[in-house]
């Protein structure tokens, strides 16, 4: 009897020990999660419509914050939710139905405000700056 104990026993701890280690995995791979969740109160600075000008044509991409992320299309296209880069601060990556990868880098004006935008497309090696605009004027 004291060896159906002892193999018991053991069998316990290391039952124990795998269940420790999937908890910690769990908790790491959420602290991951979390670290890549942007501020709210940056995103609502962010949030606003951006016009590029690109081989004469000009496209408004609008931005707007829903549950915690920043969304984002061209004016009138469904908008989609765009990830954080880790690592970039104000740089945000999307990607077009077809796949395509935008990537969004925002940047403060002389004053603090966010005022403009770059975007790129690295697969077509295009890279265009934009302006936030309001009330159909650029500030």
């Amino acid at each position: 009897m004291p060896k159906t104990f002892k193999s018991s026993l053991i069998g316990f701890m290391l039952c124990l020990v795998f269940m420790l280690f999937t908890f910690n995995a769990v908790s790491f791979a959420q602290e991951k999660k979390q670290e890549k969740k942007v501020d709210a109160k940056l995103l609502a600075e962010i949030a606003g419509n951006y016009e590029f000008e690109y081989q004469g044509q000009v496209i408004v991409f609008v931005f707007s914050v829903e549950d915690g992320k920043l969304m984002g299309a061209p004016e009138g296209d469904a908008q989609e939710i765009i990830e954080p880069v880790e690592g970039e601060e104000m740089t945000f990556v999307g990607y077009s139905p077809e796949g395509t990868e935008y990537q969004f880098k925002f940047a403060r004006d002389d004053e603090g405000k966010i005022t403009k935008c770059t975007v790129s497309v690295p697969a077509m090696g295009i890279e265009i700056e934009g302006a936030k605009i309001k009330d159909g004027s650029a500030e």
